[in-house]
């Protein structure tokens, strides 16, 4: 999954070992979720079908080049679509994404709301369900709450099995019927009717056409919105603090893309290893893991973040 590039996908930096932590270097996502941003922006859903579009292309084109890579997320929804401070959209949370079986995969897994219905019956799936979630997504963009939020998983099962369709609800706001249509499209109940990301974005072009940029994101969804900055504080207490000290003099620190780093680092540490030496430590990794990873109390500073997420 690492070796998947794109730049609406969350790219996975490193493993840094903290025993007994393991941990994922990512990009900051400093806004979060945006199932959280919609909460607190508006709790009856997103008007702007700009952003919406925007939202939706940026999502199909991830999850195409995760297709092309013979590839799926399962689990695609607002809460896993993350944000940066320049209003960015990618893709993340491959906890449950997996190679397409060319057989088909029978895996029961993913987020019951947003599970595409083959997943429900147990039946066998291929990359459609990553469409199927992405249009509950839309609605639950749209409308605040994903359809099915408020039901128990039996009347779920049974909803899979009827002919009904999720629908977008119109009682705040009216959208347009090309919004309407790729919602449709998306939420095909028979997988084999249902068009992949490639043929989404070939065919819903009136409505994709309305997708702005990350500036418009930023502008018209982010701005005034709290960052996690604002909602985690980044300063470690004392008991971290020791504990990530205590890490480094034991040579505990390792990552799998720092093993070729490991000279430099046994020469800081026989510098004093001190919290004086950690930019030395970090000046190693950072050729290794990231150009963008400043030094190692940033690293340190984001892994609280990601425990926090």
């Amino acid at each position: 999954m690492s070796r998947i590039v794109h730049p609406n996908l969350i790219q996975s930096y490193a493993v840094i070992i903290l025993e007994p932590k393991a941990y994922i270097i990512m990009p900051l996502m400093i806004y979060g979720d945006l199932s959280s941003i919609i909460a607190f922006r508006s709790s009856k859903g997103v008007q702007d079908e700009n952003v919406i579009a925007t939202i939706m292309k940026f999502c199909l084109e991830a999850i195409d080049c995760l297709n092309n890579n013979n590839w799926f997320h399962r689990d695609v929804k607002a809460s896993n679509i993350l944000l940066d401070k320049d209003g960015n959209c990618r893709l993340g949370d491959y906890g449950v994404s997996t190679i397409i079986k060319e057989e088909g995969n029978k895996t029961y897994v993913g987020s019951l709301c947003w599970m595409a219905p083959e997943i429900a019956l147990n039946l066998k799936y291929n990359y459609k369900i990553d469409i199927w979630s992405l249009g509950i997504t839309a609605i639950e963009i749209a409308n605040g709450k994903p359809p099915y939020h408020d039901i128990s998983p039996m009347k779920f099962i049974e909803v899979a099995k009827s002919s009904e369709i999720p629908t977008l609800k119109e009682d705040n706001f009216k959208f347009s019927d090309e919004f309407k249509n790729f919602v449709k499209n998306c939420l095909i109940k028979d997988p084999n009717l249902r068009p992949s990301a490639k043929e989404l974005l070939s065919t819903h072009k009136k409505f994709l056409e309305k997708a702005k940029n990350k500036e418009y994101i930023f502008e018209n969804v982010l701005k005034g919105c709290p960052t996690l900055h604002d909602i985690f504080p980044k300063k470690m207490n004392e008991n971290e603090q020791y504990f990530v000290k205590s890490q480094l003099n034991n040579n505990i620190l390792k990552s799998k893309y720092s093993m070729e780093a490991d000279e430099e680092l046994n020469t800081d540490e026989k510098e004093g290893g001190t919290e004086e030496n950690i930019p030395n430590l970090m000046g190693a990794l950072q050729r290794k893991i990231d150009k963008n990873i400043n030094d190692l109390k940033g690293i340190i500073g984001d892994m609280n973040e990601e425990e926090c997420e």
